[in-house]
């Protein structure tokens, strides 16, 4: 991949007086140089603007925090204005000096970086620095951004004796089975960077202030987080490129590049490939679908009637109904498309509506869209068998005709990962890529609500946070979301009628 200059074209650096780093910025430089400095002096960047399904995850990490507060009576909280910084730093001051042996959002500003601490805690020795995450498990990524806030607050004039992650706790059942937050001690792994912060502080500053830093494209574009920047830095891939081939090691893409190989269909017969991607290899060179033996039979080991079946899902980070975990998946909407074997299909869908559990509603209108139903089928059905494990367990009256769906449900995707491959998969078998290869009059971009991540932020407002939407949204969000999912299976239903044509070419 190649390295390309910045679409917007050189700038003047900021002066060092109005240059400073925060938590999130020198992680960013950690990451990336290039990155930080997009960053610093374009703040107001296209590529920085949060699309919905981000927006959902930044909105979720807010409430997380929230609720970490009432795990702290008591504790002082300091009014945070990013316009206006300096009165936090301020505030906490006063604070310290007034003897809060807890401190909410302490702000310090030392050493050109600016950190506020999610929880300060006082003890005999020193301070406890504790970071609260919306995640279930500390990750890699948390490490450096505990250490920056401890040497902030450290340089501040605070000995911090202690750094803690405080994170959701997976054993966890609402509405009061165990703690719903859990800490873990992370302060080996902090002390190990600490002595790096001011190194890698005064790198970024210096970085900061000169012209846009070359670097060159590589695993830290995706790592630990995808660089928001990322067009801007690398060339775009031509049509077919190996890159695209399914499950492609970087030996082997490394090995074609020596070659000069940038494209799937150049590269030589000899060449060692797995099934799929010799297939893919052969699709693009003949421009046209590849259908390989056994489709037919596959396909006709399912028995009729054939339910399509496709589930939405929420995943709070804070359980709202009973015997529920964080980010546990509860499901709130199917939709069921039955194919009968003289070829007449039928229709069911359901949405769950209200604050009530939806689990029960759910468990009982599916009874009755499978009734009958001698085969279930998904795309990448390990979803939709964990879904009615899910229904069943919370529905006991329904379990046994749940469980016995359950072991009935096929999964179309193997089927075509098997036996065919088009040239536009380009390396997927997401049913979002197979759709437009082999449906395109079935595009999911004239729809609303066009991705399961974006579909699931919208379910979990209207039915956990009904009051953030505005009458309008309460109107038609139902109507978008009852489409998107019932597209999903309307789509299968054709997709399998295409591959039974294919079988029989």
């Amino acid at each position: 991949m190649q390295n390309v200059h910045s679409v917007t074209g050189p700038r003047l650096p900021m002066s060092r007086k109005s240059l400073r780093l925060s938590k999130s910025r020198f992680t960013a430089g950690l990451q990336c140089h290039r990155q930080l400095w997009w960053k610093v002096h374009e703040p107001r960047a296209p590529e920085l603007k949060p699309d919905a399904g981000l927006q959902a995850i930044f909105d979720m990490g807010n409430r997380v925090g929230e609720r970490a507060r009432e795990e702290f009576p008591g504790a002082t909280l300091i009014e945070l204005d990013y316009r206006r910084t300096q009165a936090a730093v301020e505030a906490t001051r006063k604070a310290i000096e007034a003897g809060a042996a807890v401190i909410l959002e302490a702000s310090f500003f030392e050493d050109n970086i600016f950190v506020a601490v999610d929880v300060l805690s006082k003890e005999d020795n020193g301070w406890v620095v504790t970071e609260v995450k919306a995640t279930t498990r500390v990750k890699p990524q948390h490490i450096p951004d505990a250490a920056v806030q401890a040497h902030v607050v450290e340089r501040a004039g605070l000995p911090v004796t202690r750094v803690e992650l405080m994170h959701l706790n997976t054993k966890h059942r609402h509405p009061n089975q165990g703690p719903l937050f859990t800490r873990a001690d992370i302060t080996p792994g902090v002390t190990e960077l600490r002595d790096e912060i001011t190194n890698q502080a005064s790198a970024q500053m210096r970085m900061l202030e000169g012209a846009l830093p070359e670097v060159e494209p590589g695993a830290h574009c995706n790592s630990p987080y995808e660089c928001p920047f990322l067009a801007r830095c690398n060339a775009p891939l031509p049509d077919h490129a190996i890159e695209d081939l399914h499950r492609i090691s970087a030996k082997k893409l490394g090995e074609l590049r020596d070659e000069g190989i940038e494209t799937v269909d150049q590269i030589p017969s000899n060449f060692p490939l797995n099934g799929i991607q010799e297939r893919h290899r052969e699709a693009v060179l003949r421009n046209e679908m590849i259908v390989v033996p056994g489709l037919q039979a596959a396909l006709a080991a399912y028995r009729y009637p054939i339910a399509m079946l496709d589930f939405e899902t929420i995943n709070p980070a804070l359980p709202v109904w009973n015997g529920c975990r964080p980010f546990g998946k509860v499901p709130v909407q199917f939709s069921v498309h039955t194919l009968s074997e003289d070829g007449t299909i039928s229709h069911d869908t359901y949405l769950a509506e209200g604050k009530g559990d939806p689990r029960p509603g759910v468990a009982k209108a599916l009874v009755g869209a499978l009734d009958g139903a001698a085969t279930v089928l998904a795309w990448n059905a390990s979803f939709e068998k964990e879904c009615l494990g899910i229904l069943a367990e919370s529905s006991p009256d329904h379990a046994p005709v749940l469980l016995e769906a359950r072991d009935n449900v096929e999964d179309l995707l193997p089927v075509v990962r098997n036996h065919v491959y088009h040239p536009d998969f380009r390396g997927s078998f997401s049913i979002k890529d197979v759709v437009p290869a082999l449906l395109p009059d079935m595009s999911y971009d004239d729809l609303d609500v066009s991705d399961g991540q974006l579909a699931s932020a919208f379910l979990e407002r209207l039915l956990c946070r009904l009051e953030e939407l505005t009458p309008d949204d309460r109107k038609a969000l139902p109507q978008q979301l009852e489409a998107y999912c019932t597209h999903d299976t309307a789509v299968m239903v054709r997709l399998f009628e295409v591959l039974q044509e294919a079988a029989v070419a």
